[in-house]
């Protein structure tokens, strides 16, 4: 007896976390390496040697409409497959550089690909592709970033202290472009109806019909997308209740950069901090997979109000944990896996309140309004704590902005699916 074929969305899979994934993990989140060795060799303040993340979130924004009516428009094979190739070779020119303004160039680039692969192209895919099981899908492409920074951060480190960071620089990125580009061109396909299928989820019988025809019962393969217009979105206030969701996910998620600090010049002491971000990172592995599969069996928003509980009572348990590393650890584990919904959630919540007819132009407003929120959040959380001279303002504003996201995630579905159910 033959075993069951494997749907080709599962193929589909691979290809994200190659275009998704990879430059996210190998590339992106492995960022903080490179900082301190290039404040020594060129004497340049943290300041300079960082704004380029400001910029290329800014220009994320910018640039995530435009993306979201690309992919829209284009075969996403080629563009992403273009994307990872320009962002491997942007990455890999930075071991030229050697004055600040050229570190803006490449996160002016940077943000460029960022406003198609960071958070648009993702759940565009896997929504194309995906009938059931598409918030699963989300979460494991998604949780393959932490996976891919655990990896490769420390093995940059190897490199720059083996080396220098200019060689940690092209090996990471040449490594980077290979297995982005590759498994992207080689797999990634623009839609089932191109490959004569249906979406995985979608009514079997319907396949098997299609099967049985040739050119006039092909045509049964393809669905009819539904839900808002663009238009119908950008007039509705649904959408920019998501957007002010979705960015206060990503506002929530920056508080990670700073549990360090938080115990370097507290009571814990910098050894616990240097634990922090990885149990973080553990928890959202963890919580991206989970809450995926939790918001294809009850919806996204209950898995967007329990995540918005987690991470709401993990910074609050961080907030009195005082001197007690364990409980500091169990809170910023919570913390992790309330962080996950940054990348599951919000597109969720997209898919399932405006449909999947429109959904990457619609959602490029999203992406934009979460860049311009995290950008926002590393210059509010740094004031917070110049002003206050304490992490205890910050907590309590991420505490009071996860507890808004759990109101506000019911609405934003209900409001949304008006327009066109």
């Amino acid at each position: 007896m033959a075993g069951r074929k494997v749907h080709y969305a599962w193929v589909i899979l691979v290809a994200c976390i190659a275009f998704y994934a990879v430059p996210v993990g190998v590339i992106g989140n492995c960022q903080g390496v490179y900082v301190q060795p290039i404040m020594d060799e060129f004497g340049w303040s943290r300041t300079q040697t960082t704004l380029y993340l400001i910029v290329q979130q800014l220009v994320a924004a910018a640039t995530a409409p435009f993306a979201g009516k690309v992919l829209a428009r284009l075969n996403p094979r080629w563009v992403l497959t273009a994307t990872s190739v320009v962002f491997g070779a942007n990455a890999m020119a930075c071991a030229l550089y050697t004055q600040p303004w050229q570190w803006v160039v490449y996160g002016a680039v940077y943000g460029v690909c960022a406003g198609f692969i960071l958070f648009l192209a993702l759940p565009t895919i896997v929504n194309i592709w995906f009938r059931k099981r598409n918030g699963l899908a989300i979460g494991v492409a998604s949780a393959f970033i932490g996976v891919f920074a655990a990896v490769c951060s420390p093995i940059t480190q190897v490199i720059i202290d083996a080396s220098s960071w200019q060689t940690a620089r092209v090996v990471m990125s040449v490594a980077c472009m290979l297995l982005s580009a590759l498994p992207t061109a080689l797999l990634l396909r623009r839609s089932p109806e191109s490959m004569g299928v249906l979406p995985y989820g979608a009514n079997p019988e319907r396949a098997e019909r299609a099967k049985e025809g040739s050119q006039g019962a092909k045509a049964s393969v393809m669905l009819v997308e539904q839900g808002a217009t663009a238009s119908q979105a950008r007039r509705s206030p649904a959408l920019y209740l998501l957007i002010l969701v979705a960015g206060g996910f990503g506002f929530c998620a920056t508080l990670v950069q700073h549990l360090s600090a938080y115990c370097s010049t507290g009571e814990l002491g910098a050894m616990v901090g240097a634990y922090a971000v990885s149990i973080a990172m553990v928890g959202s592995i963890v919580g991206k997979p989970g809450f995926g599969w939790l918001a294809d069996k009850v919806g996204a928003v209950r898995a967007g109000i329990t995540s918005s509980v987690f991470g709401a009572a993990g910074v609050a348990i961080i907030l009195v944990s005082g001197a007690n590393a364990a409980l500091f650890f169990l809170g910023t584990a919570l913390f992790g896996l309330g962080y996950s919904a940054l990348s599951i959630v919000s597109p969720l919540l997209g898919s399932q309140g405006f449909g999947s007819a429109h959904f990457s132009e619609i959602y490029s407003w999203v992406s934009s309004g979460i860049s311009l929120l995290s950008a926002l959040a590393g210059f509010a959380l740094s004031f917070l704590y110049d002003v206050t001279g304490s992490f205890t303002a910050d907590f309590v504003l991420v505490i009071a902005i996860y507890v808004l996201c759990a109101i506000l995630c019911p609405v934003v579905v209900r409001s949304a699916r008006r327009l066109w159910v």
